[in-house]
């Protein structure tokens, strides 16, 4: 390749983010010049004194600001890994090597300083039989791990030691050490970190970038593309430095840039943890296809509320051009509504209304049974399992539910739902699972499908009537659906099988196991007091089965005792204003069960003069701290939580149920613990968790945590 080509490094990221923002603007009009033609004699070239590396050059941006490059001897891509002042500049270069790793073949970046004080602090340590990682060399060279830093991996005795290494090791090599440390197999690892990834990706660089030097397929392989990324033009290239902190947008874990690129024959699930990039993978994938697609074809992007589809909307717009004008965002009972109203006005009934129509039920009730048993089995026939018609739900499989029915039951309860049915008809009005059903009709009577892709984010929350609908917008063919879940986060209702919506993953199940939002003391303490540990949602994956991991440390989130609420209240104001120099307002977010508790704490804020922010429906930008229910704060993230009002009272709801009815009662309960592990699961750094009366009585929060 004869054209020169523009690289950004991860590390060059993290130095503009640190940069004054005026001196950000100079450093993205740089960087555009430098892209059109780095071998201009206008680009002032330095060479660095005692470097030894000949490929490593500053190059002047002002008068006191100088970025770092590296050029490859035999490729044509240069690479900006460093930017600031120009004597820093110079030292950070001296300190820094630039070196190929012989097994992964991915450029790495070592701090030589950091490199040193690791080595000289192995050398203290006495010789022993075995650390930590007894494997050999050679297979430790395989993950990545430098050469050089083999002594100090051999004398790790515990996870405490690694984690004070994650700083010093390639990502790959420390994310690597981190599974092994887990006792997971060398085999399982290498899938986990990508590993095998590179074998067929290599095979495809060879045949897509036949024409470029060995130095710059290095760059893209995808070990290197967790910290390398090239540049195309000048638009992405600001839209890359406009937002620096956000790195997610640039930089992929290979498992992650993998599921964006690669093509399915049919529909498939992404399972992962809160944390583990679903919905990045799903908005980038969604940018992938909707870059193939002609003119006249669309892409859907949909998700469960309309808050989170607002979100997702306003962070496409960050990362996408004119791609964006194919891409469809809606949360599905949106979309549904749209399709209905081509036919008129159309109502949705509230749950007063809905309860009004089964009353008209009871008057001629054709069965024994309660309307609350009607109303449950109701939405587990035409939600849940996808059921419309009488004779598919005589068929239909009960077990386990209560009470049992025999086909002669079931035949009244059918007559039941017809009662129903009318009632709300002649109200004119219609149920959710009516207008996924209704819309699911008019769309698969469509002379064609309306979308060439659709993509589904918290794919956990959909019913199978939502399902059916989506299956009907899509036409059979490879890479027709793609869905992103986290069962540890269904709180809406129980478990729902893709399946009863009529779409078929197969074996095309995938698993995103790297928490890269929060501290693995916060996965791990959100994780145990999650409902779904066990459970097996969506498809016959089971869900424990999948190991997920952090790579971050940090302190244990803390338990705060409070005598009572108002007591309660005054110390979370006097927390938060402890915190503001810490961390800014707006990454603070207080998150209690429901809206009734936020009077006392907004009244404590006040006097304490702190600024706070409702979150609502507005996805503007606000200042202050946020203050949210649980269920508001899905899909969003804050550098700090503090969970409020957790009170045996307040925590877990009163189940409303039938007192007959276990299983819908321990359904509740899982959803319940399942709102704790999403409220938990949204801090990135810190998290407090607060209770009037004391932990010791809950099993829900109580064990090993730290209480202040």
């Amino acid at each position: 390749m004869s054209v020169p080509q523009l690289a950004i490094s991860n590390e060059f990221m993290d130095a503009l983010a640190r940069l004054p923002k005026s001196q950000r603007k100079k450093v993205q009009e740089f960087a555009k010049k430098f892209r059109a033609d780095p071998r201009s004699a206008a680009i002032n070239y330095e060479k660095i004194h005692n470097m030894t590396d000949d490929r490593v050059r500053t190059v002047r941006i002002d008068q006191k600001y100088r970025a770092v490059v590296l050029h490859p001897n035999t490729g044509n891509t240069y690479v900006l890994v460093w930017v600031d002042n120009h004597d820093e500049a110079m030292d950070w270069a001296r300190n820094r090597t630039f070196e190929v790793h012989p097994e992964t073949q991915s450029l790495q970046i070592l701090n030589v300083e950091q490199v040193q004080q690791t080595l000289a602090q192995a050398k203290l340590v006495p010789a022993k039989k075995e650390g930590l990682f007894s494997h050999d060399d050679k297979t430790l060279l395989s993950f990545g791990i430098p050469a050089i830093l083999l002594p100090a991996i051999r004398v790790i005795e515990s996870k405490e030691q690694l984690v004070q290494l994650q700083g010093v090791l390639p990502a790959e090599a420390y994310e690597s050490l981190v599974w092994l440390a887990e006792g997971e197999s060398v085999e399982d690892v290498k899938q986990a970190v990508g590993m095998f990834l590179e074998s067929d990706e290599s095979q495809k660089l060879a045949d897509d970038q036949s024409d470029e030097s060995d130095e710059d397929k290095v760059l893209l392989e995808s070990q290197s593309a967790r910290r390398f990324r090239r540049v195309s033009s000048d638009e992405e290239l600001d839209r890359i430095l406009a937002a620096p902190l956000e790195q997610w947008r640039v930089f992929l874990h290979p498992h992650q840039r993998q599921m964006t690129q690669q093509s399915f024959s049919g529909p498939t699930l992404v399972l992962g943890g809160a944390g583990t990039g679903k919905t990045i993978v799903a908005m980038h994938r969604a940018r992938q296809l909707a870059l193939k697609l002609p003119a006249n074809e669309r892409l859907l992007f949909t998700t469960f509320t309309k808050n989170l589809a607002e979100n997702v909307k306003s962070v496409m717009e960050t990362f996408c051009c004119d791609e964006l004008e194919r891409i469809d965002v809606q949360h599905v009972h949106e979309h549904a509504m749209s399709w209905l109203r081509t036919s008129g006005q159309i109502q949705v009934a509230s749950d007063e209304e809905i309860a009004l129509a089964w009353d008209q039920v009871a008057v001629d009730n054709p069965t024994n049974f309660e309307t609350d048993v009607l109303r449950d089995e109701w939405f587990y026939t035409h939600a849940i399992r996808g059921v419309t018609t009488r004779e598919d739900y005589l068929q239909m499989s009960r077990v386990g539910r209560t009470p049992s029915l025999s086909r002669r039951e079931k035949a009244g309860v059918w007559k039941a739902f017809e009662l129903y049915n009318e009632a709300l008809r002649l109200s004119g009005k219609m149920s959710w699972v009516g207008v996924a059903t209704n819309a699911t009709a008019l769309s698969a009577s469509a002379a064609q499908p309306t979308y060439r892709h659709v993509i589904v984010d918290e794919g956990q929350d959909f019913t199978a009537s939502d399902w059916r609908f989506v299956r009907s917008l899509v036409r059979r063919a490879a890479d027709d659906i793609f869905i992103v879940a986290d069962p540890r986060q269904r709180i809406y209702h129980e478990p729902t099988q893709l399946k009863d919506g009529d779409v078929l993953v197969d074996d095309r199940i995938h698993r995103l196991q790297i928490n890269y939002r929060t501290t693995e003391q916060i996965r791990s303490w959100a994780t145990r007091r999650s409902g779904a540990a066990t459970a097996s949602d969506l498809c016959e994956s089971a869900w424990s089965e999948i190991a997920t991991h952090s790579l971050f440390d940090g302190p244990e989130p803390a338990l705060l005792e409070n005598v009572d609420q108002q007591s309660e209240s005054i110390a979370l104001a006097e927390l938060v204003h402890s915190l503001k120099d810490e961390f800014p307002l707006e990454e603070i977010a207080v998150v209690v069960r429901a809206n009734w508790l936020l009077k006392r704490l907004k009244s404590a804020l006040k006097q304490k003069g702190i600024e706070f922010n409702i979150l609502d429906g507005n996805s503007a930008d606000v200042s202050g701290v946020q203050l949210a229910t649980m269920h508001r704060v899905k899909g969003l993230e804050f550098r700090c939580v503090v969970i409020a009002g957790l009170t045996d009272a307040v925590f877990p709801t009163k189940y409303r149920g039938r007192e007959d009815d276990d299983l819908a009662r321990e359904r509740h309960i899982i959803a319940e613990k399942n709102l704790l592990y999403v409220a938990a699961s949204r801090a990135r750094d810190r998290l407090y968790v607060s209770t009037v009366g004391g932990f010791a009585s809950s099993h829900y929060l109580a064990n090993d945590q730290v209480t202040l």
